[in-house]
């Protein structure tokens, strides 16, 4: 739902935020864009296209995660540009942020005290 936005706004979608969709991965799904912002803008003073936003974006993002191969498939590519966008910054210096993920304790490193 994120991308569809930032495609119609022509913006990356990590541009797109406070986003919210109700009900689960179906056809019944609804995306509520009246408190998502674009660049910081709320989304009908970037996208001024009501149609679309009331209508077809609906639409777009029942089918995609409704019909389409589930949840995973749905979010993966945005997943994945992000995580790469996350690289390159980190690569360049541009990044400062630690990145976790929940590992089972046995692979961990041991925990040193002092």
């Amino acid at each position: 739902m994120f991308l569809q936005l930032a495609l119609k706004a022509d913006v990356f979608y990590n541009r797109v935020t406070n986003m919210t969709i109700w009900g689960n991965h179906s056809t019944t799904q609804v995306p509520n864009f009246l408190n998502a912002k674009i660049n910081g803008r709320p989304v009908k003073e970037v996208i001024k296209d009501t149609k679309w936003l009331e209508e077809d974006f609906p639409i777009t993002v029942q089918k995609v995660h409704g019909e389409g191969g589930g949840a995973a498939e749905a979010v993966a590519p945005g997943v994945r540009e992000g995580v790469a966008d996350r690289c390159r910054r980190l690569a360049r210096g541009g990044l400062h942020v630690f990145m976790t993920s929940h590992l089972p304790r046995q692979i961990l490193p041991p925990r040193h005290s002092g």
